[in-house]
C-alpha cells in the first residue's frame, strides 16, 4: 500500500514545493487535481504546464503521480455530456503524457423522476466509450463515490454491470461514512474493484462534518487500512485535505506530516479491528 496527498490540500504550492514536501514528509506519491474549463484553484495546474516537464520533475524526485483527478460528473444532459466527454479525453491524454495510470471522475446525481438504477445505468453507458479510449492509452477511469452512489453495494452493481477493464472504483471512506457505512462492509464488498482510495477525517454532528486530522474524528481509518490490507490492496490511499475549497482549514504544513505518519502507524496494526458493540437499547 502506498500513500499520497492531493494538491487540493496545498493550493498555494507549485510543483517544485509539492515534490519537496512529499519527500520531506515521507509520501510515495501525489494526486494532481486538474482544472480544465473551470476556475484555477491551485498553483499547480497541470493543464498550464508542459506535461513532459511534470513527468520529468516527478521522476527525478522519486515521487509518483498517483492519479489525475477531475470534477467531471455525468449530467444526463446531452450537450453538457458531449463537452464532458471531450474534457475527459483531455484528462486521459494528459494522464498518459505525465505518466499516471488513473483518471478520477465523480459518480452522478440522481435527478427527480429518475430511479437510482436508471441513473447508474445511464452514467455507465456514457462512460464506456471513454473507457475504450482510456484502454488504448493504458489508463483506468476510477469513479469516486462522491454524490448519489456513496455506498458500496450500489457502486459494485454499476461496476459489475459494465465489466470493463478500464473502469474501476475510487473509494472515499469519508463519503461512505457520511451514509453510515463502515469500511468493514465496503472494502470486502468492492474488493478487487477498488483501484484507488481517498481518506479524510471529521467529527460528525447535527450541523454537519467538522474536519479533523486523521485519527481525531469519527471516520474508521484504522479499520479501513486493515481491511484494505486484508484484500491485498497495493494501490494508493490519498489524503484529501480540502484547503482549496475551504481556505479556513489548517495549513497543509500542519496536517500532511501527521497524516502520513498516522497512516503508516495504522499499517502496523496486526489484528483485524471489529465494530464497537452497540450499546444496549441503541439500534
Amino acid at each position: 500500500m502506498k500513500f499520497a496527498f492531493s494538491t487540493v490540500s496545498c493550493p498555494k504550492w507549485d510543483f517544485e514545493t509539492i515534490l519537496a514536501r512529499a519527500k520531506e514528509y515521507g509520501y510515495d506519491g501525489v494526486e494532481i487535481r486538474g482544472f480544465l474549463n473551470e476556475a484555477i484553484l491551485t498553483a499547480s495546474n497541470v493543464f498550464l504546464t508542459d506535461p513532459a516537464k511534470i513527468r520529468d520533475q516527478f521522476a527525478s524526485a522519486g515521487i509518483e503521480i498517483a492519479c489525475l483527478a477531475s470534477s467531471i460528473v455525468y449530467s444526463g444532459k446531452k450537450k453538457i455530456d458531449e463537452q464532458l466527454a471531450k474534457d475527459l479525453k483531455a484528462y486521459i491524454d494528459t494522464a498518459a503524457a505525465i505518466g499516471t495510470p488513473l483518471v478520477k471522475v465523480f459518480d452522478t446525481q440522481v435527478k427527480a423522476g429518475q430511479t437510482r438504477d436508471s441513473a447508474g445505468v445511464a452514467m455507465g453507458n456514457w462512460l464506456v466509450p471513454m473507457a475504450d479510449y482510456a484502454a488504448d492509452r493504458d489508463i483506468t477511469i476510477v469513479i469516486e463515490n462522491a454524490l448519489s452512489f456513496r455506498q458500496s453495494k450500489e457502486m459494485w452493481s454499476i461496476l459489475d454491470r459494465l465489466q470493463h477493464p478500464s473502469i474501476a472504483c475510487c473509494w472515499d471512506v469519508f463519503n461512505a461514512a457520511l451514509t453510515g457505512e463502515s469500511p468493514l462492509i465496503s472494502v470486502p464488498t468492492l474488493n478487487s474493484k477498488i483501484a484507488y482510495c481517498q481518506i479524510k477525517d471529521a467529527k460528525f454532528g447535527p450541523l454537519g462534518a467538522s474536519y479533523t486530522k486523521l485519527g481525531q474524528g469519527d471516520v474508521k481509518g484504522p479499520q479501513f487500512i486493515t481491511r484494505l490490507r486484508g484484500i491485498g490492496y497495493e494501490g494508493y490511499v490519498t489524503v484529501e485535505w480540502e484547503k482549496a475549497w475551504l481556505p479556513g482549514l489548517a495549513e497543509p504544513e500542519e496536517v500532511l506530516p501527521d497524516a502520513v505518519k498516522t497512516l503508516k502507524e495504522w499499517m502496523k496494526l496486526g489484528v483485524e479491528l471489529e465494530e464497537e458493540p452497540v450499546a444496549a437499547g441503541k439500534h
